[in-house]
């Protein structure tokens, strides 16, 4: 005889409610009512909600608003609004992150292999929008990704969805950029925890990193990873910290824009490994130093 099931979580029973296309519905009306027209939109009624919804008996439309009651949604009187975490579950499905799971076919873009020059092409299958050098055999070595391949960022759905390619490939290589400069001044953007930071074949490193790391074929590239969430990014040093100086000066008087541009080219500086730093040498032989801090030092 089977025991007792074990008690739901307090997550099991939030995930639960949101298990209906009516209560999702009303989390969608609610939205495009109280979030899209701006930020002082803020309630609407419940006979707009219970129009938008499409439902005539009372009833049943009332059970599944109060399902959502106090978790997704707050009553003010006559009138209703979302919670921010009832904000979020619609932001997350209009990304198509949990849903959809489009292909784009590779496209060439703009841009040359930092490696051997060559003009890459971009493509976007699972979540991952793929920048992959057709002549050469990449930076990344692992059978997820194909041969050529330079990097490999995840990307919600909604953000090839009616985008053109080109354009998808810079935005994601910035959107990026935002990522890591959070994480190299030591906090995940994701949940807010502290971030440490890791050197290729250093001492302590998890398996988990050792594994992300040993895929890459750049001598002078970090990991980035989040204590808490578990997040983990591996990313050039000095690409992740154009936003503060000696690299900030550096890009803009040089006109690289942030982005694919700032990370290709830092990915083609030579790089001398020390016992605790970093140092790369750029194409007009300036020397840059990274500590383990990622702190960075223009060397005389």
């Amino acid at each position: 005889m089977n025991g007792p099931l074990p008690a739901r979580s307090h997550d099991a029973l939030v995930f639960s409610v949101l298990d209906s296309e009516i209560r999702l519905a009303i989390l969608d009306a609610l939205y495009d009512r109280t979030v899209e027209p701006g930020p002082f939109s803020g309630e609407t009624s419940y006979s707009s909600i219970k129009e938008a919804v499409g439902i005539d008996d009372s009833g049943q439309f009332n059970y599944h608003l109060d399902r959502l009651t106090d978790e997704f949604v707050i009553k003010f009187g006559d009138a209703y609004r979302l919670t921010e975490r009832g904000r979020e579950i619609v932001r997350l499905r209009r990304t198509g992150t949990l849903t959809e799971n489009p292909r784009v076919a590779p496209e060439p873009v703009d841009s040359s292999c930092y490696l051997c020059g060559a003009p890459i092409e971009v493509f976007y299958a699972n979540g991952f929008m793929v920048t992959r050098c057709p002549s050469c055999a990449g930076a990344v070595d692992t059978e997820i990704f194909p041969t050529g391949t330079i990097s490999a960022l995840p990307y919600p759905p909604s953000g090839v969805d009616g985008v053109d390619i080109e354009t998808a490939f810079e935005r994601v290589h910035r959107r990026f950029m935002c990522v890591y400069r959070a994480m190299a001044r030591g906090f995940c953007p994701t949940c807010g925890h502290d971030v440490r930071v890791t050197f290729p074949r250093h001492e302590g490193v998890s398996d988990d990193e050792a594994d992300l790391l040993q895929h890459v074929t750049h001598d002078g590239l970090v990991m980035l990873s989040c204590t808490y969430c578990g997040q983990h990014r591996v990313t050039h040093p000095l690409s992740a910290t154009d936003d503060r100086d000696p690299m900030a000066h550096y890009f803009i008087d040089r006109t690289v824009d942030p982005g694919w541009d700032r990370l290709a080219t830092a990915l083609s500086w030579d790089v001398d490994r020390r016992e605790d730093a970093m140092v790369f040498e750029t194409d007009d032989a300036a020397r840059f130093v990274v500590d383990e801090q990622l702190d960075v030092s223009r060397e005389a």
